[in-house]
């Protein structure tokens, strides 16, 4: 990142984060960033993985835990999405998380490519197992690459009415959103628990059948949202910095700015953020 670059702070004020320097992990280790920005058909997606605060001003630094994939199935009639947060108490969460997202659209576009019905147990089965045989090759445990996901699938031309149906599936706080004129409106994923925020009860690769699935109607100039919850929580109905990002994500910006917007700053949200945000239409 270059010097002196700071991301914008949609309460005002001094910033809080974005001036101070980054630090490298010990280890070798991804990229602090990933980034994309692609059209599928008439589908325009922007996607950012950002190392949070929290993992990168302060030594020991930690490698970005969040991970994220896009896919398409061999004939290209889908977008395949998926999301992981590697969990902060899990040693190699980071690479559990990769292993995951890879797992997770590997299987998605071989069932699609097969004409079967996606089975969201078996889709993220698959992705545990995936995780459980890179841990014992790693000479690691299972219990230390544990992280939440989330996958999608969304079709890349629309119906004869301009509307797409969308599947959805998700394991722990990994979420989906529909953006509302002044907000977002969650489609899956858990809602933290206020007496204990940051516990999660079901992740990989301990708990794929645990796995939930929506399927969701989007209009014909919906926004979607696929996020982790150190994005995710800001969109959530009461949050200040909800209808900021509505109106920031009303049309996709550039890649430059979308990542600015991933890299707000805000007190006490020193998470890694991961979102994937699908426009549909024209």
């Amino acid at each position: 990142m270059p010097a002196g670059m700071a991301f914008p702070s949609p309460g005002g004020g001094r910033p809080l984060a974005a001036r101070l320097p980054w630090r490298l992990p010990d280890e070798p280790a991804l990229a602090g960033i990933a980034a994309d920005a692609v059209s599928v058909g008439d589908l325009t997606v922007r996607a950012v993985s950002l190392v949070g605060p929290g993992h990168r001003c302060e030594e020991p630094a930690v490698p970005r835990q969040d991970a994220y994939r896009l896919g398409r199935d061999t004939a290209k009639r889908y977008l395949i999405v998926a999301l992981a947060d590697g969990m902060s108490d899990s040693k190699q969460s980071h690479l559990g998380a990769n292993v995951a997202v890879t797992a997770l659209v590997s299987r998605i576009r071989a069932d699609l490519d097969r004409d079967e019905p996606l089975s969201a147990a078996a889709i993220f089965l698959d992705a545990a197992r995936n995780m459980a045989g890179w841990a014992e090759r790693q000479r690691v445990t299972e219990d230390d690459v544990r992280a939440a996901a989330l996958a999608a699938v969304i079709p890349v031309s629309p119906d004869s009415s301009g509307r797409r149906t969308a599947r959805l599936m998700s394991l722990a706080d990994v979420g989906g959103w529909l953006r509302l004129p002044k907000g977002w409106r969650r489609l899956i994923g858990d809602e933290k628990s206020e007496l204990d925020p940051g516990r999660l009860t079901e992740f990989l690769p301990f708990h794929p059948d645990m796995a939930v699935s929506a399927t969701i109607e989007l209009d014909p100039h919906a926004v979607l949202a696929l996020t982790t919850d150190g994005l995710g929580d800001a969109l959530a109905r009461g949050d200040a910095l909800a209808p900021w990002l509505a109106s920031r994500w009303k049309e996709p910006p550039h890649i430059v700015e979308f990542l600015r917007d991933v890299g707000f700053e805000s007190a006490g949200r020193l998470d890694d953020r991961t979102v994937v945000v699908v426009w549909c239409g024209p």
